[in-house]
Parts: structure tokens; sequence; C-alpha cells
């Protein structure tokens, strides 16, 4: 035994893993021939201290081959010590855990140099693949100006040479995807009338995920929120496409408080029940204290009333605090009050009935009670009501939700068989479930209609291709490799996955996989994060290296971009070091309604510094640069490239965050950090239902919309400036408040001068003009609160009514001035005017 032990000290290559668990095997074996232990066994220590003492042996071994000449020119480049510490790795199974900038492809350069010169491997021996085109590119620019004999692709060029060699045949392999997905909503679901009304009653009823645990102090807390959601009704959206003046006007008074309420008027419109939202009741009960009451629906045609209470099953309103939540209870008592002293009829409908679904038909059993026709539309108001909401920001974030589903599911399934197996799923409440089944069926159609296109043209696309070439790949002599190296891994796809354990099996092949799962950001193509996460789950055992060295971004980018990340605790925790130092890397600059003015600030302080300072702009959605298009800025497509004509030395470009990976840019400005569902983060796209198809569920929210954020912050290599609307700042803004300077700190008053709206109390007043020019103070929660006041004085002297909490105006009686309620006549609190009081 201890020459066995001595033996292995003396070996100059690593020990791998399989190898070592080998040897404790045969020394367990001869240590039990013996029959019992020898005592100079016990005294060397050597199985006792095994798994340290290969580890140390390893080690050593790998700090002296980290110190190679070789290492001190990778391309005009020298590796840092974590870089080169992972290119010696001798593992089978290798992960590089790499930060962005950290020069994960200069890594990928001395290891093929490494294996070439110190190990002797053939460069023909040698498969380097990555996810894109670009990215492979990119790579094999770099790799062959080394060795220009290596083998360089994407998976799905790898894949086409495999299918080629084993039938010798050629395949057409569609690359379409989004476009015949889009296709399909464009062209083919107005012919069939049944997919139609499935589709807009899923938009209409079922959009939202039915998720909001927020808890709020006020009503006027709610309304900001509701603000940023600007929920819109299918008849608002049709009503928008007619054009017409006179609807334009009466839209605009429809703004519902819920996505429970917008799934209701929708429920109205669809079977076609004329109502009225928040139409006065018919008997005034305003007061001093309270408004006049509008209660939810008004079903004119039946002189029926509606209202959706946001309790549980208990009466308890959960949504509110305290105070908020007693005071929503009582108005409810109050509004039941009011039906019951006039007699009128008053249905109600409570969210608790949204989480068990049953509220619609317990609305339609109450409607049909009382008389209600329901008359659903006709196909053609169905077609022309789709028409309305084509093309419109929510529905392509709904096309888009789809394509990443889809995406998903045919990275890992084969057929359509799953759909129905998918139904089965464990959900959170009935009304998760139903949504779910309904987009499972629209999902369904959407598959069969791609595959079919598919099949009739005689393609196949990536997936089948992927997975005919597995099938292939063990008939086959060739593609055979010793070492295969992988780039971007992060942004594996569950076919990939497996089309890659089948090239490692062929070839009995040693894995080097290269990525930051920080910046795994492509899950709507069918990438899963998890098998990065969980990398020895798939591939067996594997040796770890962070490369945490970031030659791109300044330390304080770092700090704040990593802890931003890293607040998901499914993510790899890691230290990301830089010797680059800039104060005040992030810089936010507020807007209030005039979204070019931001931009022109941002590039006022570029150009202060950097007159020809190279700026990249950075969108969440490909629309988002068109609210910053104007005669000064716009696109100017002779030249192909974006004008600025107040600042012309500075070159600038414009890319969505998601195809801005892998770029880097002197400036960053960050156009679309807003809070709304499809701004940053898009709440649609990011839906949980995405989790059906993922190989492990997130449990963490925005997880993927986090990651998003983490590339957008690192793309530059100095400043980074994020354009946020005062109004509706992203929630990835407020979380990182205290790590950022604001530049413009002017455009937010300061706390303590905001004057709070009496009715709401949650909203700000702020200055407006009515269509006359007459100006005024209205309630930053318009259109759900309605406040106004244009006594510019007594809003400046912010006097309060003791009463009601309206402003005190001064007044002239018939004893003089005196201070009055500005609610009078529903207020007639008064007070006497102090003589000093100017």
């Amino acid at each position: 035994m201890k020459a066995l032990a001595a033996q292995i000290h003396k070996a100059e290559t690593h020990i791998r893993h399989d190898a070592a668990a080998e040897i404790r095997r045969k020394c367990e074996r001869l240590s039990a021939a013996l029959g019992s232990p020898e005592k100079t066994y016990y005294e060397y220590g050597f199985l006792s201290d095994f798994d340290h003492w290969i580890s140390r042996r390893n080690e050593e071994i790998a700090e002296r081959e980290s110190s190679l000449p070789l290492f001190d020119d990778i391309g005009g480049l020298a590796l840092d010590p974590q870089q080169r510490r992972a290119a010696v790795s001798g593992e089978k199974n290798v992960l590089i855990v790499a930060g962005a900038g950290s020069g994960k492809t200069t890594t990928i350069c001395g290891r093929v140099k490494y294996l070439v010169e110190t190990k002797g491997v053939n460069p023909s021996d040698i498969l380097l693949l990555s996810y894109s085109k670009k990215s492979a590119d990119d790579l094999s620019r770099k790799v062959r100006a080394i060795y220009p004999g290596l083998d360089v692709g994407t998976f799905h060029k790898i894949g086409l040479d495999i299918l080629k060699d084993a039938s010798g045949g050629k395949f057409v392999v569609e690359e379409q995807f989004d476009a015949i997905i889009e296709s399909y909503f464009r062209e083919e679901l107005g012919k069939d009338p049944h997919a139609l009304r499935d589709v807009l009653t899923y938009y209409g009823l079922f959009l939202n995920n039915g998720e909001n645990g927020k808890k709020y102090d006020n009503e006027g807390e709610l309304f900001e929120d509701l603000r940023k959601d600007d929920f819109v009704t299918l008849r608002d959206c049709l009503l928008r496409m007619s054009g017409d003046p006179s609807a334009m006007e009466t839209i605009k008074k429809e703004k519902v408080k819920s996505f429970e309420e917008m799934a209701l008027a929708n429920f109205y419109f669809i079977n076609g029940i004329s109502y009225e939202y928040e139409k006065p009741y018919a008997y005034d009960e305003s007061t001093a204290e309270r408004r006049q009451y509008t209660p939810d629906f008004y079903l004119k045609d039946y002189d029926i009333y509606h209202e959706h209470y946001g309790v549980d099953e208990n009466g308890r309103a959960k949504q509110y605090k305290g105070e908020a939540e007693a005071e929503y209870l009582r108005g409810m008592e109050w509004k039941r009050w009011c039906h019951q002293r006039h007699q009128t009829v008053c249905l109600e409908t409570y969210s608790y009935e949204f989480a068990n679904y049953t509220v619609f038909d317990h609305l339609e059993e109450r409607l049909k009670e009382l008389g209600v026709q329901f008359r659903p539309l006709g196909t053609d108001e169905v077609r022309k009501t789709m028409d309305s909401v084509y093309g419109g920001r929510s529905f392509v974030s709904f096309i888009n939700l789809i394509k990443s589903f889809l995406s998903l599911y045919k990275a890992r399934y084969e057929d359509g068989s799953m759909f129905e197996k998918l139904k089965q799923s464990d959900f959170g409440t009935a009304y998760q479930a139903i949504r779910a089944v309904r987009f499972l069926d629209i999902c369904k159609r959407v598959y069969e209609y791609y595959m079919n296109r598919l099949r009739g043209e005689g393609k196949i696309d990536f997936d089948d291709m992927i997975l005919q070439s597995m099938r292939a790949l063990p008939n086959l002599s060739g593609h055979r490799y010793r070492h295969v190296i992988v780039d971007e891994f992060q942004d594996i796809s569950y076919s990939r996955m497996l089309f890659l354990k089948a090239l490692i099996e062929h070839g009995d092949s040693d894995l080097f996989a290269v990525g930051d799962d920080w910046q795994s950001i492509y899950r709507f193509s069918g990438c899963d994060v998890n098998i990065f996460l969980r990398f020895q789950d798939h591939f067996g055992f594997a040796e770890t290296h962070d490369i945490g060295t970031v030659h791109r971004n300044s330390q304080q980018l770092q700090d704040v971009a990593s802890t931003f990340v890293q607040a998901n605790p499914e993510q790899l925790r890691k230290e990301i070091r830089s010797d680059k130092s800039i104060t005040d890397p992030i810089r936010i600059i507020y807007y209030d309604e005039d979204e070019y003015s931001a931009l022109s600030h941002a590039f006022a302080l570029i150009a202060k510094g950097h007159p020809d300072g190279n700026v990249l702009l950075l969108g969440r959605n490909n629309r988002d640069i068109e609210a910053y298009l104007s005669h000064r800025f716009f696109f100017d497509r002779k030249s192909s490239k974006y004008v600025c004509l107040d600042y012309p030395g500075l070159k600038v470009r414009f890319s969505t965050v998601h195809a801005s990976k892998g770029l880097e840019e002197d400036f960053g400005v960050l156009l679309s950090a807003e809070d709304a569902p499809n701004g940053f983060p898009n709440k649609t796209e990011d839906d949980p239902i995405l989790n059906l198809v993922m190989s492990e569920p997130s449990a963490f929210p925005f997880a993927e919309e986090r990651r998003l954020w983490y590339v957008a912050l690192t793309r530059t290599r100095s400043y980074v400036l994020i354009l946020v609307p005062k109004a509706a700042p992203s929630l990835f803004v407020e979380e990182m408040e205290g790590s950022y300077k604001v530049s413009n700190p002017g455009e937010l008053d300061d706390l303590n001068d905001r004057i709070s709206c009496p009715r709401c109390k949650g909203g700000q007043l702020v200055r407006r003009e009515s269509k006359d020019g007459h100006p005024f103070y209205g309630c930053s929660n318009y259109p759900y609160c309605k406040y106004t006041i244009d006594d510019f004085q007594a809003v400046a002297k912010n006097k309060r009514c003791l009463v009601c909490g309206d402003f005190m105006v001064r007044k002239k009686g018939k004893w003089g001035p005196f201070y009055g309620c500005h609610n009078y006549p529903r207020c007639d609190y008064r007070e006497k005017i102090d003589p000093f009081d100017k």
C-alpha cells in the first residue's frame, strides 16, 4: 500500500475523480483481503485522508503548470491567475463560471494552447462550440489565430454536419421560428372562429397571472400602481381603433382599478352586455367626508349595479394594511347600506371568486336570474376586436410569451403529446389552473400550425435536426473529439444538452464549459439556465472554477450589479473584482413627460468630457427607442446611423438588451426603466407559466428580467445612465436606491415640499392646464383620482380642513374674510382668519 501511495505521489498528471475513486476501491479491497489493517497503513494516513491528499496533489501540479510561459501571451494578453488555473484544469468535466467582461474567450484560447503545446493534443481533436453564429465567429477568429486547424461552430452547424455525413443528403432547416409564429396570429387565427374566441377570452380574462401580494397603506398607493399597470379594457381598444373623437372622450373616463375589474368589464363586453363603468349613483350620497358614490358597473338596460370587492373568503381586504383595511371594509358596508336604503339592485363579486374560479359562473347565474340577456360577440365582432388589440404592446408581449413557451417545449419534447399531460401539473389556485389549461390549448394550436407548415414545406427545424443528428451519431466513425469546449454555456437548451452529452459519449470526450449564469437571458429561444446551475446533475462530477476579475467595468459598478443579481438565491455566488475605479458609475436621470429631454441630458453629460464618445442606447423592447425620437434626434436611413443634432460628435447606436449580449461601449444609456406591464421588468413575458417547460421551476419573481437588467448595467466601460420616468420608476431602480447618483435632482421635488392629494392621500398634486389654457392642480393618480383645485394660494399655504382634509381657501363673507373648506358644499367647515395671517 505504501508503494502504491508513493507511485501516485510521483505522478506528474492530474488524478481525476473517477481514477481516484478506482484507486480508493482497490485500496479498500486490498485492506479487506489482508484481514486487518496494517499499523503502517494508519501511520501513513493514506486512506483515511485520501480525498484531501489527492486534492492537494492535484493542486500542486496545477500551480506548477499555471506558471508556464505559454500563458504570458495569449493573443497579445497575459492570463491572470484565475484564468491560468482554469485553463490547466485536468478533470474530465470542468465548469468555468465567469463574470461579465472577465475574458472568457481569452481563457478558452489559453486552454487550447495548453492542450496542444503541453498535452500534445492534435488541434483536429478539439471541438469548440458556441451558442450563436456571432459568438462562434468571434471565438473562431481568436482561436484560429493561434491554430488554424481548429473546428469551431455552433450546435446548429455541427448537428447539420453530422446529418449530412449520415445521409449524404441536404436538409433545409427552418430558421424563421418567430416569423412563423407571428404569421399564425396575423394570417391563420382569423380563419378559425373557435380559436379566435379562445385567444380573445384569454387576452381579456386571463392575461394576468393572478399573483399580487403587495399591501397598501391607503387608496392612493393602490392608485399609483394602477397608473403604472394601465389596465385597458377590450371595449377601450375597440373604441380607440375607431378613431371617433366622442368615443375617445368616453374611454378616457374608463380606468378600471384592478385586473379583476378589467376581466369583469371584458366579460360583459364579450357577452354583449352593455355597461357603464363608475357611473355616479342615482341618489346623491356625497358628504364632507365622502365624495359621490360611483358603483363599479351599471347595467343601464336593466337598472342593475355591480360592485366587485377585493376580499377573501373570510371577508378580509388583505391588500391593505391596518386602518386602510378597516376603512375599506367600512366602505363596503356603507355601499350595501346605500343600496338597501334606496332599494336598488346590486350584484356583488369578490376576489376570492377569482382565486377559486367561480366568479364568472356565479355572475352569469345571477345575471340570468335577473333577466339579463347574453348576446355573445359574433365572429366578425370578435375578429374586429382582435384587430384592435393586435400590434399593441401587451399583445406583442403575449405573443413573445408564447414563443418562449414553445421554444422551451420543443427543446424538451419530440411531439405535441405533452400538452395534455402538462395540464395535470400542480397549480396554485383554480384560476391559475384554468388559465394554464387555456394557455396550453392556445399554444398547442400554434405548435400544430408551426409543425404542419414545416412538414408541408419539407423542412426540419433546429430541435428536429438536433434529435436526428443524435440518432445518427453512433453510426458514424467521425465526429469524435478528445476535447469539447463550449463557450456561452449559460445559453444551453435542453435539446443542446442532450446533443452535447451524445457527442461526449461518442468520442469519450473531456468537457470544458465556460459561461456566466448571471447573463442567461435567452429563455425566449429555449435556453434553460437550470442546466448551468445543476451542471453536475447532467454531466457528472465536475471541477468548478471562477473567473472573477473583470476588465470592462469598474469595481464600483460591479459591486452594485453583483449585489443586485445575487438577490436571487438561485444564482451562483461569486466575487467579482476589477482594477478599475470610477466614482458613481451608475447615474439616474429622471423625467416627467418629455423623454427626449432626459436623453439630451444624458448626451450632455457624456459630451462634456467625451464629445466624440461612443454611446450604446439600450431598450428592453425594440419599440422603446420610438418615444425618444424627435427632429433633434433621429435615425438617418442613408447612413444607417442615429443622429443627434445637439451633440453631433457622439457616435450613437441602439440595441435591445437581449441583442447587446457580448457588446461593450464607452457609455451605456438604458432607456426603458419604467414600471409597466411591458416595461422593465416586462411582467407579461416573465410569466410563471414558463415553469411548466423548464427543467427546474424558479420561485424567484422576475428572475430572467433581473439577469437582463444585470446585462444592461454591464455593457459600459465607464458610466451607465438610466432614464427613469418620475411617475413610474422601474421596480429595479427602486431596489437599487442608494447605489446610484441622481444627475438631475432638480427634477425631483424635495419630499418635504410635495403636496399630497387630500382625496386619495397617496397621490401628489401636479400642475396642469385645461384645454382652454386655464392652470390648475390635479392629482398625480388621475384618472383614478379626479381631484382638482385652481386656488394656487391655498395650495401654497397648504392649510388643511380639520374635518375632511381638503385645502382651506380664503373667502369673503357677510362679516368679512374667513377660511372655508374647498370641499364646500359637501363640507362647510370654516375658521376665522388671524389678522396677522397675510
